[in-house]
């Protein structure tokens, strides 16, 4: 079965994945900044049902990974049970699934854009674990191919923080036996911050000539443009570029909204503002 969500439907079946996952939960997001309420199931999930395995897939920002994952999250993942997280540069892709449920969206397990954007999913149930069906159905296809994606996302990215135990089951299943524990941590490497010369100065744009400047959206001019701007101090004069992206804004910046709307999203997340 096949379902369109949108809005706060889609958070809520987010937690609904981490709460019911019984065997393994995947979260694929090029952007990932944790609510609370997601760390409160995560931590919960962890702890009632250990021998799940939690795979975290994160992405972009290839030279400063922690602006895609800051380390405060980071290392709250490094604290739950059974847990995978690892990087693929290339990522865009947002999927959350579980043995049970796979959901296909426009939705970063970003707590910015769960709040702001209009974000929509197609969630996919698999009904063979439901009902047991023998029969192939279009959902079922559709499961097949995504789970495939997934798996595809996951095999092909690079470990970052790997750590878990290994359960063995008693005979007719009533209890499961620890048989060995791992904790693979490649962070201190990956993580690794570029030469702190080159890293120090973000580049943006001045709003008024487009010349490159230090990136900062309380000073979005040029030395020479902001003594030009200063002659009349009007916060919302229109000014011809984006502070972010530099391309011309017909009009629709100032210093008081020195970014186009478009860019406002991916210019937080990039800068952490």
């Amino acid at each position: 079965m096949i379902k369109f969500l949108d809005g706060d439907a889609i958070s809520a079946k987010i937690i609904q994945t981490i709460r019911e996952a019984n065997e393994y939960l995947t979260l694929v997001s090029p952007y990932v900044k944790l609510n609370n309420k997601v760390k409160s199931e995560l931590t919960y999930l962890a702890k009632t049902k250990p021998s799940v395995e939690i795979k975290v897939v994160f992405g972009k920002n290839d030279k400063n990974p922690n602006k895609s994952l800051s380390n405060d999250d980071f290392e709250f993942l490094k604290t739950l049970e059974n847990i995978r997280i690892s990087y693929v540069k290339e990522l865009h892709a947002k999927i959350y699934c579980s043995e049970d449920r796979l959901m296909l969206t426009s939705l970063n397990l970003h707590e910015f854009s769960q709040a702001y954007n209009f974000e929509a999913a197609f969630v996919i149930e698999n009904s063979k674990s439901i009902i047991g069906s023998l029969v192939n159905t279009k959902s079922d296809l559709a499961w097949d191919e995504a789970l495939a994606f997934v798996d595809q996302i996951t095999e092909s990215s690079t470990p970052v923080y790997n750590k878990g135990k290994v359960y063995e089951s008693s005979w007719l299943g009533f209890s499961s036996k620890l048989v060995e524990e791992y904790d693979e941590d490649n962070s201190e490497t990956f993580f690794k911050k570029p030469d702190a010369a080159k890293d120090s100065i973000q580049l943006g744009f001045c709003i008024r000539t487009g010349v490159n400047i230090p990136f900062n959206i309380k000073a979005p001019y040029s030395d020479a443009a902001f003594k030009s701007w200063k002659r009349y101090g009007n916060e919302t004069y229109k000014e011809k570029y984006c502070h972010y992206s530099g391309e011309n804004s017909g009009g629709e910046t100032s210093l008081k909204s020195p970014i186009l709307k478009k860019n406002w999203k991916e210019a937080k997340m990039k800068f952490n503002f």
